[in-house]
């Protein structure tokens, strides 16, 4: 007697006929991106209507780095402005050059992350042919 499936884990499935050509196409994309096609299709459909990047395997695992960094950067960050406030390093309020280089090392990561989520799916829908989306870039 087969289990019941609970419901907070039941997934849909969805059955689709390609071309020949089409299904060349499916694979290809799925060397390109390193992923699996049912991976790749759930990435495709969440892209196509703006609710997540379309990230490759290499592009995810750069943004998880990324995120570990950035999460590094706000707790240095966190514990210079509470030595500044507790009076341990007073000096630190007045140097300047140490949060320009800290806004522009921010700024950087800010825009790969950019260029890893929006900007590789608005590529993505230029290269399928599809209108920008409403808001976001047409570069």
């Amino acid at each position: 007697m087969p289990r019941p499936r609970k419901p907070d884990i039941a997934k849909h499935r969805v059955q689709a006929d390609f071309s020949p050509e089409d299904f060349a196409r499916l694979e290809q994309a799925c060397a390109i991106f390193g992923l699996g096609k049912s991976d790749l299709l759930r990435r495709l459909v969440r892209a196509s209507i703006d609710l997540g990047p379309a990230l490759s395997v290499e592009n995810g695992k750069a943004l998880a780095a990324t995120a570990r960094e950035l999460r590094a950067c706000g707790r240095n960050i966190a514990q210079i402005v509470k030595g500044i406030n507790l009076g341990y390093a007073p000096q630190l309020a007045e140097d300047k050059e140490l949060f320009v280089a800290t806004h522009r090392a921010l700024s950087e990561i800010s825009a790969l992350v950019h260029e890893m989520t929006v900007a590789y799916g608005a590529r993505l829908r230029r290269a399928a042919g599809l209108k920008p989306l409403p808001g976001t870039e047409a570069s």
